[in-house]
C-alpha cells in the first residue's frame, strides 16, 4: 500500500542509483530547455506583433501605386470619415531615414503625443549613435539642411521599438520629406467590427490604389512572419526529439540487466506487482518532473533575463544585440509539451517494468 514510508524507500532507492538517473535527467533537462527556450521566444514575439493590432482599429490603409508605397492625404481623411459605419479615421505619420554613416535606415515613428523637441530613441538606437558620438543630440542631414534634435529618453528595445526613433508628427513629416498633409498610413475606426470586411472592399472599390487590411488580415500576415524560418525551427525539435527518444532507449535498456534482478528480489520479499509499478512511478516522477520544472525555469532566465543569445539571432537574424523579449507564458503550449514529453517518458519505464514484474522469478535470479 501507498504510504510515507514507501515513499521515503522509493526515494532513498532513488538517490542509492543516482548517477544512473542522473544522466536521464541532464538530458531531459536539456531537452525541455531547448523546446522551452524556442516557445517563449516565439510567444514573445507574437505577443509584442499582435498587441500593435488594437481591438478597435478595424482597418488599416495604405497607398501604393506602381507596387510602391505613396501619402495619402487629408483628403482622404474628409472623403472615408463619410462613409456608413466609420467611426473615425486617424492619420499616421512613418518612415526610414537613411543614417548614411553607418549605412543603416532607421525607422522614424511619428507619436502625436510628444512636442517638436522631444525625440525617444531606442536602446539600440543610443548604442548606434554613440559610436559617432552623439550623446545628447543628433544631427538629421536632410535636403531642408541639418535638423538638430536633442535626445530626451531612451527606452528598451522589442520587435516593435527595436531600430526606432519617436518624434512629434511635425518633426517626422520635416525628417521624412512629407508635407503637412501627407500621412504614410491611416486606421479606419469601425465600432461593428463585423462591417470590417465589407467597408474594406468599399474603400478599395473608391480607392482602387489603396490597399485596406482589417485586423484579422494582418493578424494572419503577423503570424506568417514565422513561416519562413519553419525548417530551421523543424530541424531543431527533430534534434531534440531524437535526443529524448535515445533517452527513452536508454530508460527502457535499464529495465534489463540488474534492474531485472533487482525486481525480482523485491518481488521476493513480498512487492507486489502494484508496488512496483508504484515504486518505479514515484522514481521516475520525482526525475521527470524535477527536469521539466527546472528545463523551464532556465529556459525563462535564458529567454527573459539573459535575452537569448545565439537563440535570437535564429529568430531575428543580426543587428539585435539590445533587444529584449517581453515575459510572456503559453500555459496551453507548455501544457502540450508536458504531455508529449513526460507522459511518454513515464510510460517508456513503466510498461517495461510491469513486464519484467509479471515474468516468472526462477527465470529471472538465474
Amino acid at each position: 500500500m501507498l504510504n510515507k514510508n514507501f515513499i521515503d524507500y522509493s526515494i532513498k532507492l532513488l538517490f542509492k542509483d543516482k548517477m544512473e538517473h542522473f544522466f536521464s535527467f541532464f538530458i531531459f533537462t536539456f531537452i525541455i530547455f531547448i523546446l522551452s527556450s524556442v516557445l517563449f521566444v516565439s510567444d514573445s514575439i507574437k505577443y509584442d506583433l499582435l498587441s500593435t493590432i488594437g481591438k478597435k482599429d478595424q482597418i488599416t490603409l495604405t497607398n501604393t501605386k506602381s507596387g510602391k508605397y505613396y501619402p495619402l492625404m487629408e483628403s482622404h481623411v474628409d472623403e472615408i470619415i463619410q462613409l456608413n459605419g466609420v467611426e473615425d479615421v486617424i492619420g499616421k505619420v512613418d518612415g526610414y531615414y537613411n543614417f548614411a554613416q553607418s549605412q543603416r535606415y532607421i525607422h522614424i515613428v511619428g507619436d502625436e503625443n510628444l512636442d517638436d523637441e522631444t525625440m525617444v530613441i531606442s536602446k539600440d538606437i543610443q548604442e548606434l549613435f554613440k559610436k559617432f558620438k552623439y550623446v545628447e543630440e543628433f544631427n538629421f542631414l536632410t535636403l531642408n539642411g541639418i535638423i538638430t534634435e536633442p535626445i530626451s529618453k531612451v527606452i528598451n528595445s522589442n520587435i516593435l521599438s527595436n531600430n526606432t526613433i519617436f518624434v512629434s508628427f511635425d518633426m517626422a513629416r520635416k525628417l521624412l520629406q512629407m508635407s503637412d498633409d501627407e500621412y504614410s498610413y491611416m486606421t479606419v475606426y469601425v465600432p461593428n467590427s463585423d462591417e470590417a470586411d465589407f467597408l474594406a472592399r468599399k474603400i478599395m472599390d473608391i480607392y482602387p490604389n489603396i490597399k485596406a487590411e482589417t485586423n484579422l488580415q494582418r493578424e494572419a500576415d503577423f503570424r506568417h512572419i514565422f513561416y519562413y524560418k519553419g525548417g530551421i525551427f523543424m530541424i531543431l525539435y527533430i534534434v531534440c526529439m531524437l535526443a529524448f527518444f535515445i533517452l527513452l532507449k536508454n530508460q527502457v535498456s535499464s529495465m534489463f540487466g540488474d534492474k531485472k534482478r533487482e525486481i525480482a528480489v523485491l518481488r521476493s520479499i513480498g512487492f507486489s506487482i502494484k508496488d512496483i509499478i508504484a515504486l518505479k512511478f514515484i522514481q521516475n516522477c520525482v526525475v521527470s518532473f524535477s527536469a521539466f520544472i527546472i528545463g523551464i525555469s532556465l529556459a525563462y532566465f535564458f529567454v527573459f533575463i539573459f535575452n537569448a543569445p545565439l537563440l535570437k539571432n535564429i529568430f531575428l537574424g543580426e543587428g539585435m544585440e539590445y533587444l529584449i523579449f517581453t515575459p510572456v507564458i503559453d500555459f496551453r503550449m507548455l501544457s502540450i509539451l508536458f504531455m508529449f514529453t513526460v507522459i511518454p517518458f513515464l510510460a517508456f519505464i513503466l510498461i517495461p517494468s510491469w513486464r519484467v514484474a509479471i515474468e516468472d522469478l526462477s527465470e529471472i535470479m538465474k
